[in-house]
């Protein structure tokens, strides 16, 4: 890639909220520091060199990679990155013309704003009017699936972005992901998650027919005489629920951080009780 200048890297987690001309000012090579000790490879600034790609490439089977891959080596190859420089893009063209290259710089979080410390902060860690690009790093929980909208605040941005797309674009068709839908039964289906709830309903279903088809019609239970059961139990029973259910959300409302959904944390603390 010697015939660009320089090239922006953005990990496909990622979403830019605001200009980002201002990386194409960085030497060499920019990166982000996550945990005060370790570059992260979602946004990066390089400036493509034959010679040291070369480099690389006859020290990629000697250095350590923690990751197993390419945000492992650069930590091992750019060893000395915790201590380099922030990138100022306001720095004036008389002192870049007098100052040296550095050789690596280190990105403002504006650059790469992590959800995982925003959920831990409860707010972004800079000032969210100049934020740049926002890093979905947070596990499994990335914003093209559907259903973390309903975990996550910050999904809103990429979801509201998604709907604004043209939908001649591929993936788009106005926040919709062909390719995550599946028509079976006359019944729409969408993302992975509902596939695996599919799957389950025709193994509960397939497996429930063959245990009612060895059920004999000769059975001794007496359905003239039932075991009688108090009427109002049912009635207490729903008035438990729904006041346990309440109760739950008024917890979830209080005690979980405000990024996180109010009915993110009734379904934690459900799923706690239920393994109590």
């Amino acid at each position: 890639m010697t015939n660009y200048k320089k090239v922006v890297y953005l990990d496909a987690d990622t979403i830019v909220v605001k200009s980002i001309e201002d990386l194409f000012k960085c030497e060499k090579f920019c990166a982000n520091l996550k945990h005060s000790e370790r570059l992260n490879s979602g946004v990066m600034v390089v400036e493509p060199s034959e010679a040291v790609f070369n480099d690389m490439m006859s020290k990629v089977n000697t250095l350590p990679s923690y990751t197993g891959g390419d945000q492992g080596f650069l930590n091992s190859y750019y060893s000395d990155f915790p201590n380099a420089h922030v990138f100022d893009p306001n720095i004036p063209q008389e002192v870049l013309k007098v100052r040296p290259v550095p050789e690596m710089e280190r990105l403002s979080t504006l650059y790469n704003a992590d959800v995982g410390l925003y959920m831990l902060a409860n707010k972004w860690m800079v000032d969210e009017s100049e934020l740049r690009v926002i890093h979905y790093k947070l596990g499994p929980l990335k914003p093209w699936d559907w259903w973390t909208f309903w975990l996550l605040k910050p999904v809103d941005v990429w979801q509201n972005v998604g709907e604004r797309l043209e939908e001649t674009l591929p993936g788009t068709g106005g926040g919709k992901n062909p390719n995550d839908e599946l028509l079976t039964g006359g019944f729409l289906f969408r993302t992975s998650l509902c596939n695996h709830i599919r799957h389950l309903y025709f193994i509960i279903r397939s497996s429930g027919t063959v245990a009612y088809s060895g059920v004999s019609s000769s059975s001794n239970i007496n359905v003239n005489n039932p075991t009688k059961v108090p009427v109002y139990l049912g009635g207490i029973s729903v008035f438990v629920c729904f006041m346990a259910a309440v109760v739950s959300l008024g917890i979830s409302i209080t005690i979980v951080p405000q990024q996180v959904m109010p009915w993110t944390g009734l379904f934690l603390i459900s799923s706690t009780g239920i393994l109590l």
